[in-house]
């Protein structure tokens, strides 16, 4: 079962450590988000042999040398630092399943993670993905997205700290809280969604609709009230999975480099709205819930997520972004089909390209 330490400060570090009798750290970085921290974490590492591996990317090919590198150590465990793509890497390491022959198996998951090689904890730097709370891991392989499932790729421990979410680009900063807060929608809609789900998910909502104005105005206080957020949202959705507005986001990341949370927000809005109208007694009173929490008419929920964005910073017109009108129908023919199955409505092609054109 996974420990989480949420806004309890770095000193728990030390406990873990030496808990677990730790001689040799494995730290898998990104280049930039340690570099701001180091100062932070390295008063609780003291006296431990610390080796390093930078992600420079998540090609498959850097995972698969972190796996062959983490076999070559003599490490105790892993610890990851940055955001969710760092952690999604750490997570692949952290059960060494990947090697030069069998890679694509694991990723298109013809071949599965049957064990953990090493305990892995992990340090949140950005207030967002929640991939500190699930046990999937996001991979492109052949420009194509995957989710690798496993048990073994959820983290053991976990310390989301305000203290290392350090200022970052104000575009940034609204794509991570906007993953949070679609993941947190989604979520508590989700066919999958469950009574535990839907707490953890209602309480992420509440959490960031009520500070995330002060928060993208760079209000410190708020920050802590984010971690909490981001960590909800991910718990959440590890348990319902995600809906129609991620299964549309991949084709705009991957041909577009939209980055994921920005994506995904830009569907959001007009899928939310179309649950609300289309949707039958069932899902329009969980429309009604979620505007509940929102404070707004349930009806009007585009509206107030478009506004919310702009706020942001975050454009809302797809041809702004460079989307091409030729590709509204590729966007909605490239969705995974799991996704939609765990969308609560059933919502016609064409309403979806006439949703896209009306944001375009």
């Amino acid at each position: 079962m996974q420990k989480a330490f949420i806004n309890q400060g770095l000193s728990v570090l030390t406990e873990i450590l030496s808990d677990l009798q730790i001689k040799n750290i494995f730290f898998v970085v990104g280049n930039y988000a340690y570099s701001s921290i180091k100062t932070l974490i390295e008063p609780y590492t003291q006296g431990i042999i610390a080796e390093f591996f930078i992600v420079s990317d998540s090609n498959p090919s850097t995972i698969v040398d972190g796996c062959e590198k983490i076999r070559q150590c003599k490490s105790d465990i892993i610890i990851a630092i940055g955001g969710g793509r760092i952690i999604d890497v750490a997570k692949l390491i952290s059960t060494a399943a990947l090697s030069p022959h069998n890679y694509e198996s694991i990723i298109n998951g013809s071949e599965v993670i049957t064990d953990k090689f090493m305990p892995l904890l992990v340090m949140p730097t950005t207030a967002g993905t929640g991939s500190e709370a699930t046990s999937f891991s996001v991979v492109y392989l052949h420009e194509k997205k995957y989710s690798v499932v496993s048990k073994y790729l959820l983290p053991d421990y976990v310390i989301a700290d305000s203290s290392l979410v350090q200022k970052m680009p104000d575009y940034l900063k609204s794509c991570t809280v906007f993953d949070a807060f679609a993941q947190a929608i989604e979520s508590f809609w989700s066919v999958g969604s469950t009574p535990s789900s839907r707490k953890n998910a209602k309480e992420s909502i509440t959490l960031i609709s009520q500070n995330i104005q002060n928060y993208l105005k760079n209000d410190k206080k708020t920050i802590k009230y984010m971690v909490n957020a981001a960590y909800l949202s991910g718990m959440a959705i590890n348990e319902s999975k995600t809906t129609l507005p991620h299964a549309l986001s991949y084709f705009l990341t991957n041909k577009y480099n939209i980055p994921h949370g920005h994506a995904v927000a830009l569907t959001l809005g007009f899928v939310g709205k179309l649950n609300s109208k289309l949707g039958d007694d069932k899902l329009k009173q969980i429309m009604q819930n979620i505007a509940d929490f929102l404070s707004i008419d349930p009806l009007n929920f585009d509206q107030y997520w478009y506004d919310l964005m702009k706020i942001g910073g975050l454009e809302t017109n797809l041809s702004k972004l460079g989307i091409q009108q030729q590709d509204l129908e590729l966007i909605v023919d490239s969705v995974n089909v799991e996704r939609l199955k765990n969308h609560p409505l059933n919502i016609n092609k064409q309403i979806l390209v006439n949703e896209l054109a009306k944001i375009f």
